[in-house]
C-alpha cells in the first residue's frame, strides 16, 4: 500500500524509453538539450503526439520518432583540425588561430540537405517547423493548423496564399476540426530554390536590418551570408579610442611627409593590424605610448597591449615560416618603436636584434624580389638601426654582416615616396650618422701617435663624405628640390641635420670644449635653420638630433631660450616621451655647466646621457 500511495514522478516518454532519469520539467532538460519533442509518459497525452495530419494522404499518419541532433560537426578550420584542437568556428579567423597568429583556412561549404530531410521524414511537420509555426491541440483532442490569417501574413496574399516564385498555390480554407481540413497542396510542390540569376543579390542591400515578419526571418535564414567586418572586434572603448588615435594622429606624426594621403604607416600597417591580433596589439601599444603623458589611463592600457604583444611574439618566433615572417618583423619593429619613443626603456635593443634576424630570413627566402610592404619594412628597419647608433656609439647592427647590408642597400637603393615618409630628409645624409658613430667606436684605439694618425685619417674621410654627399645632385639645394619640390622645410631640416653631423664629428675627434670656432659656427647654423621651420611641421621629427647637439654645445642664453622653446613646442606637437627626456637631458647639461662655471670643467652631454639616461635615443 505504501508503494501505491507514493507519488509518481512526471517522466517524459523519451527518458522512460532510454531508461534515464528525467527532471520532470516540460520540456525536460535532456529533450531541450537534444532539441527533441518532450512528450509525457501518460498514454493519453502520448497518443495525441504520435499522429499528424498529412494533407497529401488526406488522413492522420503516424509521427516518426525524431533522432537526437548530433553535436559533432566538422565545420572547424583546417588548422584546428590539423592540430586536433577544438575550433570555435569564428570567421574569418577562429580564436586559436588569431591568438597564435596562425593561418586560418576553412574547408569548402557542404551542400545543404534540408530538402532531402524534409522529404525523408514528415513533410507537413517539417514545413511548419521551417516556417516557425507549430501544430496546436484543440480541447477536443483534434489538431489545429495555422489559421488563414496567419497564412496570409506569412505568404503575403489574401484568400489563397501563393508562394512567390513557386507557381503553385496554397489553399488556406482550414477549419478547426482536423476531419474538415481542406489543405490540398503538397509541400514538395513548393519551390524552395532561388533563381539562378544573380539578380537576387541586389536585394540584400534593400533588406532591412531587423524584421519581425515570419517570411522575412525565413529569407534571412536561407541567405545566411557571412559579411566580414572592416574593423576589428574591439569591445573596450579605450581600445577603440587608441585605434582612432593611431589612424588620425600617430600615423600622421610618424610620417615625415606633408602629404597625408600617401602614408605607409596607415596604408601598410593598418590593414595588417585589422587582420592580425598581434599587429593590432602592437599598434595600440604604440598609440598609447604617444598618449601616456597627457592620458595616463591610456598609458596603462598600452602596457597591457604591449605585454600581450610581447607574449604573442615570443610564442610565434619559434614557429616563424615564410607566411608569418612579415607579421613577426612588423611586430618587432613596432615594439622597438614603442620602446624607443618611451625615452627610458632599453628594451628596444632586443627587438632591434630580433628584427635584424627576421630581415635576414626574408632576404634569404625572397632575395631581391621584395616589394610593397616588405620594402617599406626594410626602409623602416634601416632607419631605426641607424637612429640608435648615436646612443650606442657603434656601427649599425645590419652592417655587421656585409652580405645583409649589401642586399638591403640594393633593395632600398632607388629613392621613392616611402623614403620621404620614413626619413624626411635625404637618406644619403641621414645614413652618414652611421659613419660618424662608427668612428666614435674607434676612439678607444687611440693609444699612440700611429693609432692617432690613423684615427684622424678616418675622420677626414668621413668629413669628406659630409662635404660631397650632395655633389652628384648638383649641390644641397638641388638634392632637396629634385625630391621634395616646393617644400622649404625639407631644405632647412637637411641643413640643420648636416650642421649637427659636423658638430658631432668635431666632438668625437677634438672633444667637447666650447671654445673652438667650429662649435659656435655649427650651433648658429643649426638654430638659424630650425627657426625657419614652422611649428607643427611634418619635419619636426627630424629636428631633435640637431637641437640636442646645439643644446649640448651652446653657451649663450639666447641660444638656450630658442632650444628650450622649440623642444617644449615639440612636446605638444610631436608628443612622444623621448622628446620630454631630451629636453630634460639638455637642461641637465646646462645646470651642470652653470654649477661648474669658472672651474674649467668640460661637461660631456654624451657621457651624461650614457650614465644617467641610458634608455634615451636621440635621433
Amino acid at each position: 500500500m505504501a508503494s501505491a500511495d507514493r507519488p509518481r514522478s512526471n517522466v517524459c516518454f523519451r527518458c522512460a524509453e532510454i531508461k534515464q532519469a528525467c527532471d520532470g520539467k516540460s520540456p525536460c532538460s535532456r529533450c531541450a538539450r537534444l532539441s527533441l519533442p518532450c512528450r509525457p509518459k501518460d498514454s493519453t497525452a502520448a497518443a495525441q503526439h504520435t499522429t499528424f495530419y498529412d494533407p497529401s494522404a488526406e488522413g492522420w499518419m503516424p509521427l516518426n520518432e525524431p533522432k537526437a541532433r548530433i553535436r559533432r560537426v566538422q565545420t572547424g578550420c583546417l588548422m584546428c583540425k590539423k592540430r586536433k584542437k577544438k575550433c570555435d568556428e569564428r570567421k574569418p579567423r577562429c580564436g586559436d588561430c588569431g591568438r597564435l597568429c596562425l593561418d586560418c583556412s576553412w574547408p569548402p561549404e557542404r551542400e545543404q540537405r534540408t530538402r532531402r530531410r524534409r522529404r525523408s521524414t514528415s513533410p507537413g511537420m517539417e514545413m511548419w517547423a521551417a516556417l516557425g509555426m507549430g501544430i496546436g491541440m484543440n480541447p477536443d483532442g483534434s489538431q489545429s493548423l495555422p489559421s488563414s490569417t496567419e497564412m496570409n501574413a506569412l505568404f503575403g496574399s489574401s484568400g489563397e496564399g501563393e508562394m512567390p516564385g513557386s507557381g503553385g498555390q496554397l489553399q488556406t480554407g482550414f477549419t478547426l476540426n482536423g476531419s474538415e481540413m481542406g489543405f490540398r497542396a503538397s509541400v514538395d510542390d513548393i519551390s524552395w530554390e532561388f533563381p539562378a540569376s544573380p539578380g537576387w543579390l541586389d536585394l540584400l542591400s534593400e533588406t532591412p536590418a531587423f524584421s519581425t515578419s515570419p517570411s522575412d526571418s525565413m529569407v534571412s535564414e536561407s541567405l545566411s551570408l557571412y559579411v566580414p567586418s572592416l574593423t576589428p572586434d574591439l569591445t573596450s572603448p579605450d581600445d577603440k579610442a587608441l585605434l582612432n588615435h593611431y589612424s588620425t594622429i600617430v600615423a600622421t606624426i610618424l610620417s615625415r611627409r606633408a602629404d597625408v594621403k600617401a602614408n605607409p604607416y596607415t596604408s601598410y600597417l593598418l590593414p595588417m593590424a585589422l587582420s592580425n591580433d598581434l599587429v593590432l596589439h602592437c599598434v595600440l601599444a604604440l598609440s598609447a605610448k604617444h598618449w601616456h603623458k597627457l592620458q595616463p589611463r591610456m598609458g596603462n592600457r598600452g602596457l597591457l597591449h604591449q605585454s600581450k604583444a610581447t607574449q604573442s611574439l615570443a610564442g610565434l618566433l619559434p614557429h616563424v615560416n615564410k607566411a608569418s615572417a612579415d607579421i613577426a618583423l612588423v611586430s618587432s619593429l613596432l615594439l622597438c618603436m614603442t620602446e624607443l619613443f618611451d625615452g627610458k626603456s632599453t628594451g628596444w635593443k632586443l627587438h632591434l636584434k630580433g628584427a635584424k634576424r627576421l630581415l635576414g630570413t626574408l632576404i634569404s627566402e625572397h632575395g631581391d624580389a621584395l616589394t610593397g610592404n616588405y620594402k617599406f619594412l626594410v626602409r623602416l628597419s634601416r632607419f631605426l638601426d641607424s637612429a640608435t647608433t648615436t646612443s650606442t656609439c657603434m656601427p649599425p647592427l645590419i652592417e655587421e654582416e656585409e652580405g645583409e647590408g649589401a642586399a638591403l642597400d640594393r633593395l632600398a637603393a632607388t629613392p621613392d615616396d616611402e623614403d620621404t615618409a620614413v626619413y624626411g630628409i635625404p637618406k644619403e645624409l641621414f645614413h652618414l650618422v652611421d659613419r660618424v658613430n662608427s668612428l666614435a667606436n674607434k676612439r678607444k684605439n687611440r693609444v699612440d701617435d700611429q693609432s692617432e694618425a690613423e684615427f684622424r685619417n678616418e675622420a677626414s674621410i668621413v668629413e669628406e663624405h659630409l662635404d660631397r654627399w650632395s655633389f652628384e645632385y648638383g649641390g644641397l639645394s638641388r638634392a632637396v628640390s629634385t625630391r621634395f619640390p616646393s617644400n622649404d622645410d625639407v631644405l632647412h631640416a637637411t641643413t640643420a641635420y648636416e650642421w649637427a653631423l659636423r658638430l658631432r664629428l668635431h666632438q668625437i675627434t677634438d672633444g667637447y670644449t666650447l671654445t673652438d670656432p667650429k662649435v659656435s659656427q655649427a650651433v648658429e647654423g643649426i638654430l638659424a635653420s630650425v627657426q625657419k621651420i614652422r611649428y607643427g611641421s611634418a619635419l619636426e621629427g627630424c629636428l631633435l638630433f640637431p637641437l640636442v647637439m646645439a643644446g649640448g654645445a651652446c653657451d649663450q642664453l639666447e641660444h638656450r631660450v630658442i632650444i628650450q622653446d622649440r623642444l617644449m613646442v615639440m612636446e605638444r606637437t610631436y608628443g612622444f616621451g623621448y622628446i620630454y627626456h631630451s629636453r630634460e637631458l639638455v637642461e641637465r647639461v646646462w645646470d651642470r655647466r652653470d654649477k661648474m662655471e669658472g672651474t674649467g670643467a668640460i661637461i660631456n652631454w654624451a657621457r651624461l646621457r650614457f650614465e644617467e639616461m641610458s634608455g634615451l635615443v636621440v635621433f
